[in-house]
């Protein structure tokens, strides 16, 4: 068998033509490739003296020259710029042979070459800046190499006059007269701002900091500036100990600091720039005399919570530590070996002993602040999070009555029952924070939410107004008055009151800017004018909203979901528009991204009935999700479904992203929410295995998010029950054997659902009890309303299930059963 060809080598230079060559080079400098412009030149000057490409190779070797001396590769960069002369009748940009001489220390030859090029120097400004900072350390080579009339040599005696004035203490106004004669755009410019501002040094160090702040990095004298920088500032210390050792010691002497002050700088320097609490706690109380008493004690008790075994030497030096700072220093301790519930116990002894004083209001504003922070702990704790948010909540209020003026903290309450389901709290909250803050936009808009959640549209319509009243150009304060009027106007055409309905979309329609129209006005238009029975009036509302929705795919959800709010027949309406099959939709990336937008939209709303509306979309959807390739796009399509919630859907995008190997933890849990189908004793054991591994790396990694939904999900907080539990030996379904006769495990597995129940918010606990009792499967030995009454009564307690038999016998009971994939729920 015949092996492959190889691979056709690259030609050689020497095998192309002269043609060729000459495209060849040209490319090489188009695209700064000077290297290989070089040889293919030199290539082209052997076989054309005569061709003109010796400025074209001179113009290679300067460009490769200067990349080089890019790289402060000095000697590399001179070798090729002294072939310049050999083929230019003028040399190139002396300057900057000059310049990398002088950085390599060549100073003779620097100055030889100075010399020899001085009237062809065109831009030599920062070459000159160079020469005069050497002439003014002393090079005596620079020195001698300066013509006897060069200007630079007349300014060097000014500068040096200037410096020595400063040097022996001679008056601001004589410094001042002796800088006056160098001239503003003198090489000694620079010098000239260090010697001003050294002179202000002691009579106003604050206007220090702008004399020097021209000085470029590339300057000889930007280390000086520096320096003067740390000299002047208001806690020098800090900016000493970054100077480097031979800049700290001429800052010292600046400072006067005397010898022992510049040992204790130095061994300060040597500690490095984040050293360990102990190290530095040491350091402090062994050169306590050097400190400031006040600043030291300060100091010392910032660094205790790292370095608790300082208290003694701490209350030895500085006295015993009050109540308060002892219990925050074992607060701090607690929060860093992570026991959340000893930190909270000691933060409660500091609110106390700050609230204490009733008079004292920064006390009272610290103990709020305090409050605030165990809040913030028991959130970030997701096992104190979930089974005590009445807790996180109680010391948010507590901390409004120490300072009712925290417009965030409201928020935050409100937010945290409305998250729980306590919505009565959640709506006084928001009403709260209106009360105290009637002219906050961002309260403003709370408040409209709250109104649309109860349904008082008018109201919420006001705050909207409000707030642009406030805030013209805030564009979610106008989509929401839009969708205030547009909800008004439902409910006055399900009232009939057309009158009032055209009344609402005339207003909705006068808030849409021309350049972000939805359609959704006009859509309701069609369907009014459905309603009132004219058929061209309809045809030409709904028409113009399906043009404005965009794709066919948004057109169709818009009209499905605004025709059945109506409770109107969506296909009296689809038929007429061609839209085409849901189920044959070409659905790309933008569409599937803004019909993610407006489910969201939908169900913030209140619309609950979106998962059906998916059906006829599923393979549509399908075909798009498989097409994402992007994370942030998979979760924004994931946490939409598992909002709606379309289970099957979810589980389809979350098996994407996983497949993709997309990090984030959160895809677990989605992927087994919707494979459960929102039901968590549905959950199977390698599932359950895989969520407990993933809250355990959410919980180490600082994944809130995940570890928020993975703990709600397993602690029952989704739909059903908690734990999955079936008789012994493992097959589930029913039981037919009194209560009283369950095995033990059994009956512990009852009252961990009991304590499940106990731990959630009387919202949240209703719901899942009766989830519970719905998933209960049919049994032909006992009515549908004795199960949900024994269920009931097992998981309650007699009192609190209406039975006050208390010695009810135990009858026997069916279990609920997860269904199979056959069978697959709807929201």
């Amino acid at each position: 068998m015949r092996k492959p060809a190889a691979p056709s080598a690259r030609p050689r230079l020497e095998d192309l033509a002269t043609r060729d060559l000459i495209v060849h080079g040209q490319n090489l400098l188009s695209t700064h490739d000077y290297r290989d412009a070089i040889n293919v030149y030199k290539l082209l000057l052997k076989r054309e003296p005569q061709g003109g490409w010796r400025e074209l190779l001179a113009t290679a070797y300067l460009e490769r020259a200067k990349e080089l001396a890019g790289k402060a590769m000095y000697r590399e960069a001179i070798v090729l710029w002294e072939n310049l002369p050999n083929l230019c009748s003028q040399a190139l940009q002396p300057e900057l042979y000059v310049d990398w001489l002088l950085h390599i220390g060549q100073y003779a030859k620097a100055m030889t070459a100075y010399a020899r090029y001085a009237a062809v120097l065109t831009e030599a400004g920062e070459l000159e800046t160079l020469l005069a900072a050497l002439a003014f350390s002393g090079q005596k080579e620079v020195l001698n190499g300066l013509p006897p009339d060069a200007p630079l040599r007349r300014q060097l005696t000014a500068a040096q006059a200037a410096l020595t004035a400063y040097s022996q203490g001679e008056t601001e106004a004589a410094v001042r007269e002796a800088l006056q004669k160098l001239p503003i755009r003198s090489p000694f410019r620079d010098l000239r701002q260090i010697i001003a501002a050294l002179v202000k040094l002691d009579t106003d160090p604050a206007a220090v900091p702008a004399l020097v702040e021209r000085i470029a990095p590339d300057s000889p004298y930007h280390g000086l500036a520096d320096i003067v920088r740390a000299c002047a500032a208001e806690q020098p210390a800090p900016a000493l100990l970054k100077l480097d050792p031979a800049q700290r010691e001429l800052a010292a002497q600046l400072l006067g600091l005397d010898a022992r002050q510049s040992k204790l700088l130095k061994d300060w320097a040597r500690l490095g720039n984040q050293p360990d609490p102990k190290v530095l706690f040491g350091f402090i109380t062994a050169n306590l005399a050097a400190f400031d008493h006040e600043a030291a004690r300060r100091t010392c008790l910032a660094l205790l919570p790292g370095y608790l075994q300082g208290q003694p030497s701490y209350a030895k030096l500085f006295g015993p530590l009050p109540a308060f700072e002892a219990h925050r220093l074992q607060a701090l301790r607690a929060e860093r070996s992570d026991e959340i519930e000893q930190a909270l116990r000691h933060w409660r002894t500091c609110a106390n002993e700050l609230a204490k004083d009733a008079g004292n209001p920064d006390g009272r504003l610290m103990a709020a602040l305090v409050l605030r922070h165990m809040a913030t702990l028991m959130e970030g704790d997701e096992d104190s999070f979930w089974d005590e948010s009445s807790d996180a909540a109680s010391y948010l209020a507590e901390s409004l009555q120490l300072d009712p003026d925290d417009r965030d903290t409201y928020l935050k309450l409100a937010a945290l029952h409305q998250q729980f389901g306590n919505d009565k709290e959640y709506h006084r909250w928001v009403d709260q924070a209106v009360k105290h803050f009637p002219d906050d936009p961002l309260t403003l808009l709370a408040a409209v939410k709250t109104a649309t959640a109860r349904k008082a549209y008018k109201k919420a319509a006001g705050f909207a107004r409000r707030v642009l009243e406030l805030d013209p150009i805030n564009t979610q304060a106008r989509i929401i008055l839009i969708t205030s009027h547009l909800a008004h106007a439902r409910k006055q055409m399900l009232a009939g009151k057309y009158d009032l309905a055209t009344k609402e979309l005339d207003r909705a329609g006068q808030l849409e800017r021309d350049n972000a129209r939805s359609g959704l006005v006009e859509i309701n238009r069609g369907l009014l004018a459905f309603q009132q029975r004219q058929r061209e009036s309809m045809r030409r509302w709904l028409q113009e909203g399906v043009r404005l929705a965009g794709s066919p795919v948004l057109a169709w959800l818009r009209l499905t979901m605004e025709a059945t709010r109506l409770k109107l027949d969506p296909a009296i309406f689809l038929r007429d528009f061609e839209l085409g099959d849901p189920r044959k939709f070409t659905i790309d990336r933008a569409d599937l991204l803004a019909l993610t937008q407006l489910l969201s939209a939908y169900r913030e709303a209140g619309v609950t009935n979106l998962g059906p509306v998916l059906e006829d979309l599923e393979k549509p959807l399908k075909r798009a999700i498989k097409l994402l390739s992007h994370e942030d796009d998979l979760l924004l399509v994931c946490e939409c479904l598992h909002q709606v919630p379309h289970y099957e859907l979810l589980e389809y995008a979350a098996t994407q992203a996983i497949d993709r190997q997309f990090k984030p933890l959160i895809f677990i849990y989605y992927q087994i929410y919707g494979r459960a189908e929102g039901v968590a004793f549905a959950v199977k054991d390698r599932d359950e295995q895989r969520l407990e591994t993933a809250l355990e790396t959410a919980r180490n990694t600082g994944d809130h998010r995940a570890g928020i939904r993975i703990s709600q999900f397993m602690s029952g907080g989704g739909r059903g029950l908690p734990l999955r539990f079936g008789r012994p030996g493992g097959n589930r379904g029913a039981m037919p054997i009194p209560v009283t006769m369950l095995p033990s495990d059994i009956r512990g597995e009852i009252e961990e659902m009991r304590r499940e129940l106990n731990r959630a918010p009387p919202a949240l606990r209703k719901i899942m009890l009766e989830q519970i009792l719905d998933d209960l499967p049919p049994d032909d030995d006992f009515p549908p309303e004795m199960q949900r009454t024994i269920m009931r009564m097992l998981l309650l307690g007699a009192a609190e299930s209406g039975d006050s038999d208390d010695d009810a016998p135990g009858f026997p009971f069916p279990l609920p059963r997860p269904r199979g994939r056959g069978g697959r729920r709807r929201s």
